[in-house]
């Protein structure tokens, strides 16, 4: 819990891809777990982590897209992604350079990842609490992005808000800068005014939901990661 809380910190000072995941490395080899399947075991995590953002994202795009029409149409949201991940998938495959690298990088997860992702599979309880911990991470933070709508005067679907949420959170992870800042903001606040909401309303609700979920961690972050280096725990 203390090296969870200290990422906070973290990605202050990194970036949100790569923060996170040093920081839980960093704290398992300390913790004895032997360098290579501390690796894996974190990935293993980011894999699942990838995993439920994929499937919550489809899931809750549907439900958008089934909001105004009664047939099982997705939303255009949807579709367009689904395209430009065909696209890129092509390119990818096209492209000799980017094939040797995506091909380099699958290998390496299924060196490592993989087989530890097959042993969690053979512990049903051990899998259960990692994907549900992942599934209310998730639901939480858009929870805390409905509330932060609301408490502006803003009214939008659960659904909308949770599509909005996942895309900004993925742009976010994608952005060099530490915590995503300033890209992840720019994208909450495009998709919340796309789904419908005034500038004047997606604004202070999106500076308000960061100054709670980003911003307002980082001094405890910063405790309890001074607190376990200090006692050589990271």
């Amino acid at each position: 819990m203390q090296a969870q809380i200290a990422g906070s910190f973290v990605k202050l000072v990194a970036p949100a891809a790569v923060g996170g995941v040093a920081l839980n490395t960093r704290y398992l080899q300390k913790a004895g777990v032997r360098p290579g399947l501390a690796v894996a075991s974190v990935g293993a995590s980011q894999l699942v982590g990838l995993g439920a953002h994929i499937l919550l994202l489809a899931i809750f795009g549907f439900i958008t897209g089934t909001e105004k029409t009664p047939s099982l149409s997705p939303s255009r949201t949807v579709m367009a992604g689904l395209l430009t991940a065909g696209v890129l998938v092509l390119v990818v495959t096209a492209v000799p350079v980017l094939r040797k690298f995506v091909s380099t990088r699958v290998r390496a997860l299924f060196a490592g990842v993989v087989p530890r992702m097959l042993d969690v599979l053979q512990r049903p309880a051990k899998l259960l609490t990692g994907i549900g911990g992942t599934l209310m991470l998730t639901v939480f933070f858009v929870i805390c992005l409905d509330g932060s709508v609301r408490a502006f005067g803003g009214h939008l679907s659960f659904a909308a808000i949770a599509v909005v949420f996942l895309a900004g959170n993925a742009l976010g992870s994608a952005a060099p800068t530490p915590g995503g800042v300033g890209a992840v903001e720019l994208a909450l606040t495009g998709g919340l005014i796309a789904a419908g909401l005034p500038k004047e309303v997606a604004t202070p609700a999106v500076l308000f939901f960061r100054l709670l979920t980003f911003w307002l961690p980082v001094f405890p972050g910063w405790l309890f990661f001074t607190r376990m280096t200090r006692k050589g725990e990271l």
